[in-house]
């Protein structure tokens, strides 16, 4: 509870002290101060740990999980703060982290053996990557807030009575554990309390009324549900840290105006505070996720905007406040979704935007006309449509009610072409991967490559699916997520884990990467070979094989002549299309081992780099172990005929077959969206994309000469951010190489 000192008649000093303290609590996470004799010291704690893991030998993973997790949070020092608004501070020395690593590498090494050579063989030939995804969830946010720790075990408690004796061992100790680690949560909390409580006098009354604050909001959250804006942010990172210890990276905090409004309305209207102070306390709370990223890597994702559950606008005052909040902050962590649809105001569309367009581009527009039905094709209600969240980077789930596990497999559209030229074999080592498709000398029609090229891809999906099924079956032994499982009612009401598909979905991602490189390679192959006659498929494959080594004017031809994706050419353009339908109604036509299907997405992130160094030199003139292309866009510097012609592309594409997701980067240049009619022409574009059926759309707004500088100087551009894929980082923070990959990009603008 928010102490009445800091709104009626405020101490001086309690209030603007952000900027002060932030250079501090940009350092929280590296430079923690855990108080001696708060807990036991790293080496006793470790000690003890591993003590209580071995006495619980006997007991079932799931148990033994939840007492590993009360162990430390009853035992690990802690820390609060009295120069921040919120506490959470548990040294649990990554012990918990250290069992799960050991889990997930023993237990397939002894149950899935052959299966882990074949995934093992698959990521080193830049086949497919996949394995296990416990990292793309998030929790049911608005059904724990509702209800509080102690309500959940109030349900746990009930479903656990109605199944009298026909419950199962599995099932008693899968409600054990939830009791187990949601008791611990509290008592851990109340650590907390007690300690704000203790370090009254000591920082002076400005500190004294933040420590009241924090003890008594710590008193009531997360056992119950909380009172006020303060205890609601409260509630989400501590359950944040909860969940991330256990083992599940939290990909999604949810809609931040939807769960939190209320509670802001609320302040506001009973003077508890003000507008300014609500935005002050956004920024304590942002800087905790932005704390452990520091400007270099993957952010948090929280999404703004989109529809309510009856189809109403679900923007409110709290929207815009966080949003300007966000833009003041200047930060890449955590990152932004934001979801438009008919209804949306031109306040939303002008605040992101702009914001955008001033370099804040840690965030990505999706399109709620499309998401909603793409996830309504999976059999969700519209109203749980209308319910999703984006996990990850842009990946939809409903909240509370999915477990959609998004990056399951990173899926290499370009290989398929390869194999084709080597009979199902892998160029550069001689593995056999896919099907001997046959000589590659005796296709007599591009029809009948690209029917080969659709039999090795099929093969291709087959066997990561096959891998991945296999893979999920150890979820119960690998990664027990009592507190995670407990934030969703399905589990409660069911007896059963995460693992053990206890959410109401249970869907498995799959993401095709590469797009553009298989689009263009197929395109080359056709136009070079069957339509102009310039080469013979039998010179290709020897170029290819050899790495374009003593063809460099057929490479140079192919790069340069050969039409290219993004660039509204029909000729490639249906191909991309064709390459899209057959790979997602292939995926979304699998099911998987946790009662789910299997759910397709179109991007590739990072693994255009790792599945790029397995795969052979392409017929789009691109050489051996070279970067796959980006996400669903154009190759780097392909798309000559400007951006429009670019989404001309993008949108003969049906996303509504790709409900796990895609995203489209556009490069703009400034002077290309200056003042109010730039702006407006930037709206304009992104609505006209949407209008034609597009998903999710994010931005890169600078020019080569400025990186070129930010490279020379890099104390003159400290906050210069970039938009890697699904996150932001500092361009001072990227190495060389990745830095000269987007100077590339945009040399065009100089």
């Amino acid at each position: 509870m928010l102490s009445e000192k800091a709104y009626k008649n405020p101490v001086e000093g309690v209030w603007g002290t952000f900027e002060q303290e932030r250079g501090r609590l940009d350092r929280q996470i590296i430079e923690p101060n855990f108080i001696y004799g708060s807990g036991l010291e790293p080496d006793a704690l470790r000690d003890g740990f591993y003590s209580t893991r071995d006495k619980l030998s006997n007991a079932s993973p799931v148990i033994r999980k939840a007492r590993l997790i009360e162990y430390l949070l009853l035992n690990g020092r802690i820390s609060v703060d009295p120069g921040d608004w919120f506490a959470d501070k548990l040294d649990h020395q990554g012990l918990l982290a250290e069992y799960n690593s050991s889990a997930i590498t023993d237990i397939p090494a002894i149950y899935a053996s052959e299966v882990m050579e074949i995934i093992k063989t698959a990521d080193s030939t830049g086949y497919y990557s996949t394995g296990l995804d416990t990292g793309h969830v998030s929790p049911g946010w608005r059904y724990m807030y509702g209800k509080g720790l102690t309500g959940l075990l109030e349900v746990s408690k009930k479903a656990r009575k109605a199944f009298g004796d026909e419950i199962t061992n599995e099932q008693t100790d899968f409600y054990d554990s939830v009791e187990i680690v949601y008791t611990a949560i509290i008592a851990f909390t109340g650590r907390l309390s007690d300690m704000a409580t203790s370090l009254f006098g000591e920082y002076g009354e400005a500190a004294d009324v933040r420590l009241l604050t924090i003890s008594d909001s710590l008193k009531n959250v997360p056992a119950n549900p909380p009172s006020d804006f303060h205890e609601a942010l409260q509630f989400s990172y501590i359950m944040h840290q909860m969940i991330e210890m256990e083992g599940e990276w939290v990909r999604s905090m949810g809609g931040f105006d939807r769960c939190f409004g209320g509670y802001y309305d609320a302040d506001i209207k009973a003077d508890r505070l003000t507008k300014a102070t609500a935005q002050e306390l956004i920024k304590f709370f942002f800087t905790k996720f932005f704390a452990t990223t520091r400007g270099a890597a993957n952010g948090k994702n929280f999404y703004f905007g989109g529809q309510n559950v009856d189809g109403t606008n679900a923007e409110n005052e709290l929207t815009y406040a966080a949003l300007e909040t966000y833009h003041e902050m200047n930060t890449t962590d955590p990152k932004l979704s934001v979801r438009f649809y008919k209804d949306s105001t031109e306040r939303l569309w002008k605040q992101v935007t702009g914001s955008i367009r001033a370099g804040r581009t840690a965030f990505v527009l999706v399109n709620d006309d499309v998401a909603v039905p793409a996830i309504m094709s999976q059999g969700k209600s519209l109203e749980e449509a209308r319910e999703y969240l984006l996990i990850g980077c842009y990946e939809p789930a409903i909240e509370g009610k999915e477990i959609a596990c998004n990056m399951s497999i990173a899926l290499n559209l370009a290989k398929g072409i390869e194999l084709v030229f080597n009979r199902g074999v892998d160029i550069d080592t001689g593995i056999k991967l896919g099907p001997d498709t046959g000589d590659p000398d005796k296709i007599k029609s591009y029809k009948e490559f690209e029917m080969l090229y659709f039999t090795q891809l099929d093969a291709q999906i087959k066997s990561a699916t096959d891998s991945v099924k296999q893979y999920e079956l150890l979820w119960p032994l690998m990664n027990p997520s009592p507190v995670l499982a407990g934030t969703f009612e399905d589990a409660l009401i069911s007896g059963n884990d995460i693992g053990q598909a206890g959410a109401k979905y249970n869907n498995t991602g799959c993401m095709g990467a590469a797009l553009a490189s298989t689009a263009d390679s197929l395109a080359a192959i056709k136009k070079a070979v069957f339509d102009d006659g310039v080469i013979s498929l039998t010179e290709l494959t020897d170029a290819v094989k050899n790495n374009f080594n003593g063809h460099e004017k057929l490479r140079l031809y192919l790069q340069n002549r050969a039409p290219k994706w993004g660039n509204a050419d029909f000729y490639v353009d249906t191909i991309a299309k064709r390459i899209i339908d057959f790979y997602s109604e292939s995926v979304n036509s699998i099911s998987n081992s946790r009662n789910g299907r299997f759910v397709p997405s179109m991007f590739s992130l990072t693994h255009r780099y790792t599945l790029g160094k397995g795969t052979s030199a392409l017929p789009d003139g691109r050489l051996k172990a070279e970067p796959l292309s980006l996400n669903n866009t154009a190759n780097q510097g392909k798309d000559k005929e400007g951006v429009t012609a670019l989404l001309q592309s993008l949108t003969c594409l049906d996303y509504l077959k790709l409900p796990n997701g895609s995203v489209t980067d556009v490069y703009l240049h400034p002077s290309a969206i200056k003042g109010e009619d730039g702006l407006n022409a930037m709206i304009s574009l992104i609505k006209t994309y949407f209008k034609r059926g597009g998903f999710g759309i994010q931005f890169n707004i600078f020019d080569s000469l400025t990186l070129l500088d930010a490279q020379k100087f890099p104390e003159k551009y400290q906050t210069l951010q970039i938009r890697v894929c699904g996150w932001n980082v500092y361009f001072v923070t990227m190495d060389a190489f990745e830095q000269q990959q987007y100077i590339d990009a945009n040399v065009h603008f100089a």
